[in-house]
């Protein structure tokens, strides 16, 4: 069986398994049933970020989409760097290589400004890349929102170095701890810091703003991003 047949089968079975029907699956994603259809048939394929979705959606098998990463990266790379599935690859996470020892904390959107709600209590935990190796006390997080389209999407997972120090032109995790003992996130591009304030910036809607350091204490450089959780 070829790969785009795989992938069709694995689709159709995902989407039986949520119980949806083909004009269900394609709402999720503003397509027609027939474009579902052509998915199952193996006629086509869907895109890098449409993949990444069906894994989040449908419990699509991460090891079948990403089997079609290196045929597709080099087409669907573009201004933002490679795409989501290729980035997966490029991290080469051999599924054989240890056990998963990063958690993943549990994250929930806590306002329209893509704050959210980090609680440390893992939820799962993900096997390390090269680049994480030897790292102390790593940590992951699904972001909620797409404050950061199309840098980092809803549903992407964010992975972070507790050891690395901030600078200018990096995507961080700015992190404000409540009285109550909650910790509020906001996954933001650093642009400068000053003593008072770090400059940030957000891409949907696209403005730049400050966070008071007195009160988001804590900044984690966000080294790693794996698109729908691969």
């Amino acid at each position: 069986m070829d790969t785009m047949s795989a992938l069709g089968d694995a689709i159709r079975a995902g989407r039986l398994g949520r119980g949806m029907s083909q004009v269900e699956l394609g709402r999720e994603f503003g397509i027609s049933k027939s474009a579902v259809n052509q998915w199952e048939s193996g006629k086509n394929v869907p895109d890098q970020r449409k993949l990444a979705k069906l894994v989040q959606l449908i419990g699509l098998d991460p090891k079948v989409a990403v089997g079609l990463a290196e045929p597709m990266a080099a087409s669907e790379a573009g201004d933002d760097g490679p795409s989501s599935l290729a980035t997966a690859r490029m991290m080469r996470i051999d599924p054989s290589a240890g056990r998963p020892d990063v958690p993943v904390w549990a994250s929930a959107q806590a306002g329209d400004d893509g704050a959210i709600i980090l609680t440390p209590d893992p939820i799962d935990y993900i096997r390390r890349s090269e680049r994480m190796q030897g790292v102390k006390n790593p940590f992951a997080f699904y972001v909620v929102g797409g404050s950061m389209s199309p840098a980092i999407e809803h549903g992407d997972q964010v992975v972070v170095n507790p050891a690395l120090p901030v600078r200018p032109g990096v995507d961080c995790v700015f992190i404000q701890e409540q009285p109550d003992g909650t910790r509020v996130a906001l996954v933001k591009r650093l642009l400068r810091q000053t003593e008072k304030a770090w400059k940030v910036r957000q891409y949907e809607p696209k403005k730049d703003f400050d966070l008071p350091k007195s009160k988001w204490r804590i900044a984690y450089v966000v080294p790693e991003i794996r698109r729908g959780g691969l």
